[in-house]
């Protein structure tokens, strides 16, 4: 895992010296607003609140594409979030994304590596940093319908509770068919998964589907985008039987349902304002873990 990993930044990175004489360009984008959560959780932590509360949100991305020929270029990008809640600032949540994608093209297939990191704060302690590597390949079927699979490597190391570190594979694939010119987007994914951690409680395999309709339209003389998305996820957690003569530990075994909506409308060529709302369904073996939860936003987006 550890040699994936390097050889998806050495990938990346090893042409970098040359970037100031190639081709490139960058975006920017600033997003800040209102939010409002139901349950409060740190989900990669089991810590539930059974609390509600609202909050401010701020968001910055930065990437750029770094074309050395027609058909090979690498996208470096950065993300940083942060959600401040009113009372329980206890659950202020802190996100530092980062990632490299190389990515070749030949016709209508493409392939690459990635990379993705990230470090995850609660109450401005770091409880969470992950890396990821993936190799992928993608095609168009037709003008209309693209096909993308990739394998993916990834580790995860939890600072406040060690027994949770682990090593992550699985495989990803999606599709895209497009409608309207473009203005229509329908995307179907699956994966499957298996997880491994230093505390076998810990373990699992799972698998997932997700789907996301969104369209871009005008009224009023005002671009608009909207969309609804549905994800399922099932972890199937391994059972731990500490001695012969007693019952195994109920497995944590979990399905997560949830639904999101969005709808964003640009005011200007580069200012919208975008709503949205997310409702989540979690069921698990441990009652604990067994939950819904409710999340709203709306925001001022600003992209350069």
């Amino acid at each position: 895992m550890k040699l994936f990993f390097k050889l998806s930044l050495i990938s990346a990175f090893s042409t970098s010296c040359y970037t100031l004489a190639l081709q490139s360009d960058y975006s920017a984008v600033a997003e800040v607003g209102l939010t409002n959560n139901s349950d409060l959780a740190i989900k990669e932590l089991d810590v539930i609140s059974s609390q509600s509360d609202s909050g401010n949100t701020l968001s910055l991305a930065l990437s750029s594409n770094i074309k050395f020929s027609d058909t090979f270029k690498i996208t470096p990008s950065y993300r940083y979030e942060k959600v401040n809640y009113q009372t329980l600032d206890q659950y202020d949540l802190t996100l530092h994304q980062y990632g490299v994608d190389s990515n070749v093209k030949r016709g209508n297939t493409d392939f690459g590596i990635r990379y993705d990191g990230a470090t995850a704060k609660v109450a401005n302690e770091t409880f969470l940093r992950l890396n990821q590597a993936s190799l992928y390949a993608g095609h168009f079927i037709s003008a209309t319908t693209y096909i993308r699979a990739s394998l993916n490597t990834a580790s995860k190391t939890f600072l406040t509770q060690p027994a949770r570190d682990s090593n992550n594979v699985g495989v990803n694939s999606s599709l895209y068919y497009f409608m309207n010119q473009g203005n229509t987007l329908l995307l179907i994914g699956a994966k499957i998964e298996k997880e491994q951690a230093e505390d076998s409680q810990y373990d699992f395999k799972g698998y997932g589907i997700n789907t996301k309709l969104s369209h871009k339209f005008t009224a009023l003389n005002l671009s608009n985008e909207a969309g609804i998305g549905w994800s399922y996820n099932n972890k199937d957690y391994h059972e731990t039987n500490p001695a012969s003569f007693t019952e195994p530990t109920l497995s944590r075994d979990e399905k997560r349902n949830v639904f999101n909506a969005f709808w964003q409308l640009n005011v200007i060529d580069s200012i919208s304002i975008v709503a949205e709302a997310e409702y989540g369904d979690y069921s698990s073996k441990t009652s604990s873990n067994t939950y819904t939860q409710s999340v709203t936003s709306l925001s001022l987006k600003a992209e350069f």
